[in-house]
C-alpha cells in the first residue's frame, strides 16, 4: 500500500490520504480555490470521529508546508534531505568543508552548468536566510542549501560539491 494516496475530486480538487505509523490517518484536501483542510482519523476508532480539523488559505498552506518541510528549522538528522515530487526533487544540503563553499552562485556558475536552482540558503551563523537567492549570493561553509531540479541535476550537484578543487 502506498504511503501517500491521491484522489480527484472533480469540482472541488484533490484529496492525498497518508497512513501514519502511528495508526493514523491524515486527509488533506486541496480546493481548487487554493484553501486547504486538513483532518485527523484515529483508525482504531469504530465511530470514525474527526480528531482535528483545520482550514488553510493558500499563504497559510505554503507557510506551514516551509515549516513542515523543514525550511525555517532542520532538525539535526535531516541536514541532508530530499524530497522527489514526480520529476522534480527537491534537495536540502549542509555545505560542511565544501570545496565550492565561499562562492556565489552566479559564480559556481549552478544553473547554467548543471540546470540545478538554488531556491534558498539557510544561513548557519545567524545571518538573514536568503530565499530566492539571486546570482550574487554565496553559499558559505556549514549553510544548509535549499536546491530544486531533476534527479540528474542534483546529483550533478552533489557530483559538483564533491570534485570542486581537487
Amino acid at each position: 500500500m502506498d504511503f501517500i494516496k491521491e484522489t480527484d475530486l472533480p469540482g472541488i480538487g484533490k484529496k492525498f490520504s497518508i497512513a501514519a505509523k502511528d495508526g493514523t490517518q491524515i486527509i488533506i484536501i486541496v480546493h481548487d480555490d487554493g484553501t486547504r483542510e486538513i483532518y485527523h482519523y484515529d483508525l482504531e476508532d469504530e465511530d470514525g470521529d474527526v480528531d482535528h480539523i483545520i482550514t488553510l488559505d493558500d499563504n497559510e498552506a505554503r507557510r506551514v508546508a516551509g515549516i513542515l518541510g523543514g525550511m525555517t528549522y532542520t532538525p539535526r538528522a535531516l541536514e541532508s534531505m530530499k524530497v522527489n515530487l514526480r520529476e522534480l526533487t527537491i534537495d536540502w544540503h549542509k555545505m560542511e568543508d565544501c570545496p565550492v563553499c565561499d562562492k556565489s552562485i552566479g559564480e559556481l556558475g549552478l544553473r547554467e552548468n548543471i540546470g540545478v536552482c538554488v531556491i534558498a540558503i539557510i544561513k548557519a551563523h545567524g545571518g538573514e536566510n536568503i530565499i530566492n537567492p539571486g546570482p550574487n549570493d554565496f553559499i558559505c561553509q556549514k549553510d544548509t542549501v535549499v536546491l530544486a531540479g531533476t534527479r540528474e541535476q542534483i546529483r550533478n550537484f552533489h557530483q559538483l560539491i564533491k570534485s570542486e578543487g581537487k
